[in-house]
């Protein structure tokens, strides 16, 4: 009766093998294939290649203790620290989010391995259910080999090239899409620290236009399997939650909360990772997200907020009341309501009139509603009264409108230098910028009717808030 068998991923093994019971690893046959094993114990070996030299003598010594679990590391220093058999405590690698590349260092007792992959908290990941395993034991035993590690001050398995970052936002496929609150929160992420700090983006999958928009900010890398990423601050999201294993961290981690766990009825609870910080975008995530995560604390920072000032269209807000006759001439407001369409400014556009002059009471964002008694309010709302029309002899309309203190856009009639209407109190249109062939000139006007509302809008978040992000990115 041999008292170890080991699973090999690859490669074949023939010394030892009067000794050690060595089986090819097929993670369909897993189960099943360790209930038959000869072996006490039972061990992983990744790559033959890397192990130690003594790394099967240690085994077989360490197999005549007694214990649940034991870490015999066959390549690889751990944080150059070396665990004697009196420490107890687990090593640093089990708190490190890269620990399943050592879970090929561990020895398990059958019966405790066995019972674990019958449970029902087994990853569908292999790596990952062995990891889990280790936790699950409650006192293994840890025993480790001073080797030289393959990468001078850095510790992993596989030799891969090696792309090394300060801060790395890992998103997987969450972004094969184009809106959503994570796109969000990333690119004011972007604008109000993209310019300070070197942040990367690696992803998976996202969505073309989405990655032009990451662009302008941040570093984007599509992540390859053939390389190792090294990042001294690496950011997620509970939904993308899991990170591939050549993702690889120096420093610190960072779980970032972008919803209210409760709400979600298939929201489960991530027992076994291991995250520096809980972050949730708000005080209610951070709160609602307990019990779903294995730590009692959980800070929260508000989600950034900057705005481009070119990106910002002022929705506007227009009234104009009228009959329906030639002279009001219905078609200039048309005009400018298609420029506005043109240059996708949103806009709502009130017109009460007598009688509806078309079939279909909506004409763009030009709303024709029935003339009622009193339109004062709407008058009192809107950025613009609007009154395009021939002819005047005094308009009590735009009258009302001054007294109300909302701007007015006018033709050039007589009656209103006795209204003392001038460019403070809006935009005078000459007649002939309505003809066809002067639509730039009316376009010049409504750019300028969209500059004199923008300049009223202000941010009014309180930067403030965001000041927490700092801590998070390093320089």
């Amino acid at each position: 009766m041999k008292n170890i068998t080991s699973f090999l991923l690859k490669d074949e093994l023939e010394d030892f093998k009067n000794i050690i019971e060595f089986k090819k690893f097929n993670q369909d046959t897993l189960l099943e294939d360790i209930i038959n094993a000869e072996g006490k114990y039972i061990n992983f070996i990744k790559d033959v290649d890397y192990t130690a030299d003594d790394y099967f003598k240690t085994l077989i010594e360490r197999s005549t203790l007694e214990f649940d679990v034991c870490f015999i590391n066959y390549t690889i220093e751990v944080d150059g620290k070396t665990v004697s058999t009196e420490q107890l405590e687990a090593p640093e690698i089990q708190k490190k989010p890269y620990a399943g590349d050592y879970i090929w260092c561990y020895m398990w007792r059958k019966e405790k391995l066995i019972e674990f992959l019958k449970s029902e908290d087994q990853s569908n990941d292999f790596v990952d259910s062995l990891f889990q395993a280790v936790n699950y034991i409650e006192k293994p035993l840890y025993h480790h080999i001073p080797s030289e590690p393959i990468i001078k001050d850095f510790i992993y398995v596989d030799e891969k090239e090696e792309v090394r970052r300060k801060n790395v936002i890992y998103v997987g496929t969450y972004c094969n899409g184009q809106f959503n609150g994570y796109i969000t929160w990333l690119n004011n992420l972007g604008r109000c620290f993209g310019d300070d700090y070197k942040i990367t983006i690696l992803y998976d999958k996202i969505y073309e236009p989405t990655r032009e928009v990451f662009e302008k900010h941040f570093e984007t890398i599509k992540r390859e399997e053939n390389k190792n990423y090294i990042c001294d601050r690496l950011s997620v999201t509970y939904s993308t939650y899991y990170y591939p294993k050549n993702i690889l961290v120096m420093d610190e981690n960072y779980m970032f909360i972008h919803g209210n766990m409760t709400d979600y009825k298939s929201a489960r609870k991530y027992k076994y990772d291991n995250y520096t910080k809980y972050i949730g975008v708000s005080k209610i995530s951070a709160k609602k997200a307990e019990g779903f995560f294995p730590t009692d604390h959980f800070d929260y920072i508000l989600n950034p907020i900057k705005l481009d000032r070119s990106e910002i269209k002022p929705h506007l807000k227009f009234v104009s009341a009228m009959r329906n006759d030639p002279i009001k001439k219905i078609g200039r407001i048309h005009r400018i309501s298609e420029i506005l369409d043109e240059e996708v400014i949103p806009y709502t556009w009130n017109v009460f009139i007598d009688t509806l002059p078309f079939e279909s009471p909506v004409y763009g964002g030009v709303v024709y509603r029935r003339s009622v008694q009193n339109p004062l309010s709407y008058v009192e709302d809107a950025d613009y009264y609007v009154q395009l029309s021939d002819s005047e002899a005094y308009c009590y309309s735009v009258a009302e409108a001054l007294s109300l203190n909302t701007k007015v856009i006018v033709t050039p009639l007589e009656c209103y230098d006795e209204l003392k209407v001038d460019e403070t109190q809006g935009f005078i249109i000459p007649f002939e910028y309505f003809d066809p062939e002067n639509k730039e000139k009316l376009r010049e006007v409504v750019h300028k009717i969209v500059e004199d509302k923008d300049k009223e809008m202000h941010n009014k978040l309180d930067p403030s808030m965001f000041e927490g992000y700092k801590e998070i990115f390093i320089k």
